[in-house]
Formats: C-alpha cells, structure tokens, sequence
C-alpha cells in the first residue's frame, strides 16, 4: 500500500476505537514507554495530541520525562513555511490552534534540533523497518533530518507494523523505536 492508501485506512481504524479501548491501550503504551532508557537525554520534543483524530495521548510519557529531570518542548509550525520549530513548554505555558487544528505554545524558548536527545513522533501506521506514514505534510521528516545522529526517534501505534510503505522515498526519516500496546518495536 502507499501513503495516501495507509493514512486512510489507518486513520478510519483508529476512529473506530472506543474509549474505553483508547484509554486501555495508551495506558499500556505509556508503561512500555516507562521502561525505555532515558540516561544521557536532556531535552526531549513531544507533541499535543490531536484528540477528534483518536491520536495517543503523550501526556503520561511526558509526566515521565519530567520526572527524569528531561526539558519538554512541542512543536509550533514557523507561518508561511514547511517548517517547524521546538518551544520549551511547562505548567504555565499557553498555547493556541493553529490551522491544522493542532495546540501549539504561544511562546517559550525556541531549541535547534541538534539540542534533542529524544523526538516523540505522532503518526498513522508504520512497517517493520521503521517508517511511519503521517498527516502528509512532511513537517517532522524535514526536523528529524536536522536531528543529531543518535536522537532517539519514537512513534506510538495502538496497531501492530505493516509489512512495508510502498512509497518510501530518500526524504523519509525512520523510527528507532515504535511503542504499541503490545510491545516496543527496535528498528
């Protein structure tokens, strides 16, 4: 299957869970997430979930990079460009939607991609070499190539890898781990 075909399909799946099998199975993703080795990482990139499209909810894994003493930004898309940027988030942090309908931090300090140690990457569907299929937009690829070489990439799955995305191409960043409520993927 190809890109277009995946984030169709997938993302008519992932409507389909009940809330009750949402909040299940991110709960067991949030404790495989627990068990990952955070030694070394200082700032960590996450996201805010888009709730009407039933995406993982990333706020439990926050609560444990924070424990670790990890630094927490989200992304905010730069306007009029194909690019974003990571702000620091915390508590007292505001954020507003933008016109994807997605909560980004209105303000806070701005860190390059080479300060990350760890990206939590939202996705649809991956395969088992570790490329994910997205909204389409390609933001995250173009930031993860700006990435230092050894930032741990993850993404959450509530389903198991495809075989292969058929239409991978040079520009697609892949995944070093991917966390479903059955196990951790290592790629």
């Amino acid at each position: 299957m190809d890109k277009a075909a995946i984030r169709k399909a997938y993302a008519a799946r992932r409507n389909a869970l009940s809330g009750a099998e949402l909040q299940e199975m991110s709960i067991r993703m949030t404790d495989r997430f627990g068990m990952i080795q955070l030694e070394g990482i200082h700032a960590a990139l996450s996201y805010s979930p888009i709730g009407h499209r039933n995406e993982f909810d990333v706020r439990g894994c926050e609560k444990i990079l924070a424990g670790a003493g990890i630094l927490i930004a989200h992304p905010r898309i730069i306007a009029d460009s194909n690019f974003m940027e990571a702000v620091v988030v915390d508590g007292d942090t505001r954020f507003s939607s933008n016109g994807f309908a997605i909560r980004e931090p209105l303000s806070g300090r701005i860190l390059t991609p080479e300060s990350f140690g760890m990206v939590l990457t939202p996705l649809l569907a991956f395969d088992t070499r570790g490329y994910r299929v997205g909204y389409g937009k390609g933001f995250y690829d173009r930031w993860l190539a700006q990435c230092r070489p050894g930032t741990i990439k993850v993404g959450f799955s509530f389903f198991e890898p495809l075989d292969t995305i058929g239409d991978i191409n040079e520009f697609d960043v892949p995944l070093n781990l991917c966390i479903t409520p059955m196990r951790v993927y290592e790629f």
